[in-house]
């Protein structure tokens, strides 16, 4: 980690608050300020997830497959299946346990549901909001051929002033 008055590394810190702002500093820079907590360097973290304000690390039990896939149009369907059965927005979110306010943000297209979430919403909807990611076929381009230019990468445009 970095000191951040005077920009040196750091094993352990400390937080310190130097004029009403909180840092982190090294043991020389300390003194600049009323030491608050000491501090490690971090250890390696995995790939967090943030849910309704809940931070949860993203592991295999989560269902994360790369071969799924949301469907384009999941706000639109979502929507009008849950008005089909004379549902609100309260009462989908009741019965899949989530808060209303994430119902209302996924069918206004603000937010993409989790694997979790999208898997309870196909269970109770009868719906199908993932799908199958299908494999795609790649054409050979001029830089697998060699022949790739720089005029193949740019657009050259006139910079003559015109008048």
């Amino acid at each position: 980690m970095q000191c951040e008055i005077c920009g040196g590394y750091v094993e352990v810190g400390k937080r310190v608050r130097v004029e009403g702002a909180i840092v982190t500093a090294c043991d020389r820079c300390a003194g600049y300020g009323e030491v608050v907590a000491v501090v490690r360097k971090p250890k390696p973290r995995l790939r967090r997830r943030v849910e309704e304000g809940k931070e949860k690390p993203v592991t295999e039990e989560d269902g994360i497959k790369f071969e799924e896939e949301l469907i384009e149009h999941y706000p639109q369907v979502i929507k009008s299946k849950r008005e089909s059965l004379n549902l609100k927005q309260e009462e989908l979110a009741k019965k899949i346990n989530e808060p209303a306010s994430l119902i209302h943000r996924i069918e206004s297209g603000r937010m993409e549901p989790t694997t979790e979430v999208a898997r309870k919403l196909e269970r109770v909807l009868r719906i199908k909001l993932i799908k199958k990611v299908e494999d795609v076929e790649f054409k050979e381009t001029k830089a697998e051929k060699g022949g790739l230019t720089l005029g193949d990468l740019i657009v050259v445009r006139d910079k003559r002033h015109r008048v």
